[in-house]
């Protein structure tokens, strides 16, 4: 699948589809950090991946998962995730 379906399948999915979306990548999200991640999901752009995730997503997220959970979180997609994220 390339990056911009992939982008497309996140920002359309559910709740349980994201989280199996996750149980592909195996990492692991409690369904509390769900409820406050999903939402996010409809931000993603594929400009991302040239400028990086801006501040306020990133603010959000630590807002959501504390310092060390996000820091932890974004280690492990972009180890995981497609070679495009790297």
């Amino acid at each position: 699948m390339d990056i911009g379906k992939f982008i497309i399948q996140l920002q359309n999915c559910t709740k349980k589809e994201f989280k199996q979306i996750l149980k592909g990548f195996d990492v692991k999200l409690s369904d509390k950090e769900i409820e406050g991640v999903h939402p996010l999901l409809q931000e993603i752009s594929i400009t991302w991946l040239v400028l990086g995730v801006p501040n306020a997503i990133q603010q959000k997220l630590i807002q959501i998962l504390g310092e060390k959970r996000a820091i932890t979180l974004y280690e492990q997609l972009k180890e995981k995730g497609p070679s495009s994220f790297r």
